[in-house]
């Protein structure tokens, strides 16, 4: 009789993750009774206490072997080992519709792998969602099925950000449901820079061998490719690119089929702001603020100049005033630079000729002050506005 699942425990794995480049190791302990593992979906039956851990293994390095018996990957592969106790059945994962599967139990298997090579063991049980092994021996170990096409998969969709964009640039990827896999690409995106947003899952299966387009509600979106043919040991993904995302994005997933247009689509996804943060508009409004920065820092820097050369100049007698006016209509001080003309700097007041300098030399005013005042021999003031500079 096959149990439903609210008749089974679901329990919270421990994890340990030491090493960056080995996979996470789950631990579980229960008492007696019906289990499952929140993160694997792996389930069991024991009798009294009992201890276990596991790993998720990729399923690389193994297809072939598994095409030449003619076996495709059913599940998701885990190396699993009891630590205490005994688990009196287990029941694994797979991500197959069985719906329209004639002769199911002969259909699936299990493949146990170690250094002796591959096992594969016949189930006694198969349900929409597991394989049903009895007295289990432990390896690293998974569900198959019989080589099929096409299938209908469960499946995850993974979405990844690229923060600090002046656009919203994703990564979608239609996957089967392989926690394995999915460690590999958070690994692989994660290291381009890439944050994953967690949203849902599709709810509904997905074909193999079968053409999806991503959709987009705004009409600066740019998806790549525009078409994807769902492959079950490919790995592709849509590349979406938004300018300037100001509402909220949905995102769909429909069938390829013109003869189909009103079909139901396979997924939808709903993204707000807050779920890309530090993204869109991030470039454009860091260009903003430095532009706001940088206008700032000149207010501040003619403001400061403004005083000290107000400061040095109101130092002057009426004759160094003098001199130095005249020193500015035709000096070494200010070669290259534009001249104020005489009939403005004759009867100038300190405050004016302040503002005309600035007006003239910009940033160089404070140097062409301390070139002047040199030549009226004072050199204390040059040396005063040398040291409020530092």
């Amino acid at each position: 009789m096959t149990q439903d699942s609210s008749d089974w425990t679901k329990l919270e794995p421990e994890v340990n993750s030491t090493d960056a480049d080995e996979a996470p190791t789950y631990s579980l302990q229960s008492a007696a009774g019906h289990f499952e593992c929140r993160v694997s979906g792996l389930r069991w039956v024991c009798k009294g206490k009992t201890s276990f851990q596991y790993q998720f293994r990729s399923w690389e390095g193994h297809m072939e072997r598994m095409e030449s018996r003619q076996y495709m990957p059913a599940g998701p592969l885990m190396d699993v080992t009891v630590t205490a106790g005994k688990l009196n059945e287990v029941h694994l994962p797979h991500w197959i519709c069985i719906d329209d599967i004639p002769d199911i139990l002969d259909m699936f298997a299990v493949v146990h792998i170690d250094d002796c090579g591959d096992v594969v063991e016949k189930v006694s049980e198969v349900t929409p969602t597991h394989v049903k092994l009895t007295e289990p021996n432990f390896s690293i170990i998974a569900a198959l099925i019989s080589l099929f096409f096409p299938l209908k998969i469960s499946c995850y969709m993974l979405i990844y950000y690229k923060p600090n964009t002046s656009f919203l640039k994703l990564h979608v990827y239609p996957i089967r449901q392989d926690p394995a896999l999915e460690q590999r690409i958070d690994k692989e995106e994660s290291s381009d820079g890439y944050k994953r947003i967690k949203k849902p899952h599709p709810d509904k299966y997905m074909q193999t061998e079968r053409a999806f387009n991503l959709r987009a509600n705004m009409d600066t979106a740019e998806i790549q490719p525009k078409e994807l043919t769902f492959r079950y040991n490919s790995l592709n993904f849509y590349e979406v690119f938004i300018e300037n995302p100001e509402r909220k994005l949905n995102l769909t997933l429909l069938h390829s089929n013109d003869d189909e247009p009103l079909c139901e689509p396979v997924w939808t996804c709903k993204l707000h702001k807050d779920d890309y943060p530090a993204s869109g508009n991030v470039e454009e409004k860091h260009s903003v603020d430095e532009d706001l920065s940088a206008q700032m820092q000149k207010v501040l820097t003619v403001h400061s100049d403004r005083e000290k050369l107000l400061g040095m100049l109101e130092d002057l007698t009426y004759e160094e005033f003098n001199n130095f006016k005249w020193f500015l209509q035709d000096s070494d001080a200010v070669v290259g630079l534009p001249r104020i003309p005489k009939s403005r700097l004759e009867k100038t007041s300190t405050c004016n000729l302040v503002d005309l300098m600035l007006q003239t030399y910009t940033e160089k005013s404070v140097e062409v002050t301390k070139k002047v005042l040199k030549k009226i021999n004072r050199n204390d003031l040059v040396q005063k506005v040398s040291d409020s500079s530092s």
